[in-house]
């Protein structure tokens, strides 16, 4: 249903499951995930070491094994868009950009923060393919100058100062230059696609004028999931003709009773024009009331509309025209891209082969136990690995299994006392958090303990820890907060006046290099009189 279109990889996990009694066990991954530009510590697991070794420099690896035909059956590998291959470099090149960012700051990323640059990995990757795809299907085409654009870009982007440059870049690592122009070939018909969808749109000052109406309806549904489409949008042409007949919907009920479902329902509020799907807005904007629009079908419905009433919102103050007709341009044209895209999602349903990237999507999908027997897969793989048992704990805390979680979370911190490398401080707050619960304070406290040892660098975990020794009156302990994290801050001020001092040394340098007006005409004259 095109999930990957408005993905951004922010709410993959947590985002059901908040009745009152356990919201606040979600707070702290909540925080997690809202932190890890800051946090990002602790390690690259069993995750990253098997699925990403080796040389992905714009996904080279992927480029050297690359056929010179497209498949047209999946291969079943990695992931799929029905009989479509998502094109691994572009998951490639999406991972190691956000890895780089937080390698390069010398920070360290944590399972959980490693679990998210996945899904934003994969959700990258499979939108990419969602817009090859559409492309494909609408027959755009592109140009020798729209791929050199892309490429003399790309020259920028990575300092090359000439295609020969790169050309001898990828000679060494033994990418063949044609199908490294073919990946660039790919991304120009992508950028070609999305500048030039929904470009037709015309906006008039009727349609403007209809944004501000507002319209009270009331639906009468003809659905069966047995109907071809064609026959479905011929029996409900049939029963329009009927309600226009003055039939009931009790009667008509009655009438096609074996052959669809019959259902009325009325919308109480009042709704935007723009609420309503573009296929309708024109009837929508010219029909009297009372009387039913031609019907609007999906795959197994067909909605038919009839209008109860319509009123217009006041426009505001500073409300102008030309201003308002370019902003709802640009928002129609943004949402027939994103309806075009979800049509190839429909078309095209999304497969997930890879064991580690199962386990993160079946989650995203709120299909908990095939992601927990994904996790579990990971486990058989990399028995030492204390990570899935973590993520099997949460999605145990989402199914209020706390005891499971207990039980999975014990294993966890076992595994991390037999190989100490592969601890993370995620799992011991949230050890101690499912033990406070149990009323098992000692041992939620010597938790918390060894995920403050953790974090001894981090300011925003120690903040947070902070928080939890406060809240669980662990007072005698607030002390080495306070003062670790002082000189955390003390290490940061000198670090920036470094910095600072720094910044200044170089505008000093670049001033000095700069030649002033005078030197220069001498030397300008000096080259006029050696010419002559």
């Amino acid at each position: 249903m095109g999930l990957f279109y408005v993905f951004d990889g922010s709410s993959f996990v947590n985002t059901v499951y908040f009745e009152k009694n356990i919201v606040r066990r979600f707070v702290v991954f909540g925080f997690f995930r809202r932190n890890m530009a800051v946090i990002g510590w602790s390690i690259v697991l069993f995750f990253g070491v098997t699925m990403f070794s080796g040389s992905v420099f714009f996904g080279f690896d992927a480029l050297k094994n690359r056929g010179k035909e497209k498949p047209k059956q999946s291969s079943g590998q990695f992931i799929s868009l029905g009989n479509h291959d998502v094109d691994v470099r572009s998951f490639y090149s999406q991972y190691q950009a956000a890895m780089n960012q937080y390698t390069q700051a010398g920070n360290k990323v944590s399972p959980v923060l490693h679990e998210q640059i996945l899904m934003q990995s994969l959700g990258y990757s499979v939108n990419q393919e969602a817009y090859y795809i559409a492309a494909q299907e609408e027959g755009v085409e592109t140009t020798k100058e729209d791929i050199s654009a892309v490429e003399q870009e790309y020259l920028l982007q990575a300092d090359f100062k000439s295609r020969s440059e790169l050309k001898k870049y990828l000679k060494k690592q033994k990418v063949d230059y044609k199908l490294f122009r073919s990946q660039l070939a790919r991304e120009a018909l992508i950028r070609k696609f999305q500048a030039q969808y929904g470009s037709g749109i015309v906006i008039n000052s009727f349609f403007v004028e209809n944004t501000f109406k507002q319209f009270k309806v009331d639906y009468i549904i003809v659905n069966n999931d047995a109907l071809s489409y064609e026959q479905l949008t011929e029996q409900s042409a049939a029963v329009l003709n009927a309600l226009t007949g003055g039939a009931s919907v009790k009667e008509l009920e009655a009438t096609y009773q074996g052959i669809v479902s019959i259902n009325s329902f009325a919308q109480p509020d009042y709704q935007d024009f723009l609420a309503f799907d573009e296929a309708i807005r024109g009837q929508l904007a010219t029909t009297d009331l009372n009387m039913y629009l031609d019907p609007y079908c999906e795959a197994s419905a067909c909605f038919i509309i009839r209008v109860l009433d319509s009123k217009v919102k006041p426009k505001p103050d500073d409300y102008n025209e030309k201003n308002y007709a370019t902003s709802l341009k640009e928002t129609l044209q943004q949402q027939a891209f994103q309806k075009r895209i979800n049509d190839v999602f429909d078309a095209h349903p999304i497969a997930v082969y890879d064991s580690v990237l199962k386990a993160i999507y079946y989650k995203s999908q709120g299909r908990l136990l095939e992601s927990l027997n994904s996790y579990q897969e990971l486990l058989s793989l990399n028995p030492s690995d204390p990570a899935p048992h973590f993520f099997r704990a949460e999605i145990f805390v989402q199914q209020e299994d706390v005891d499971a979680a207990l039980d999975e979370l014990e294993k966890g911190v076992l595994k991390v006392q037999m190989v100490p490398d592969t601890a993370f401080a995620e799992l011991h707050i949230f050890y101690a958090d499912l033990l406070i619960e149990k009323k098992r304070r000692k041992d939620a406290f010597s938790q918390y303990e060894l995920a403050f040892n953790l974090v001894q660098q981090n300011m925003e975990y120690l903040k947070l820890l902070r928080e939890r020794y406060k809240q669980h009156s662990f007072n005698d302990q607030i002390r080495k907060f306070d003062d670790r994290i002082a000189v955390l801050e003390l290490e940061k001020q000198e670090q920036d006046k470094l910095s600072q001092k720094d910044l200044e040394a170089i505008l000093d340098s670049a001033d000095k290099d700069v030649v002033s007006p005078d030197v220069s005409k001498s030397v300008d004259s000096t080259v006029t009189d050696i010419d002559n």
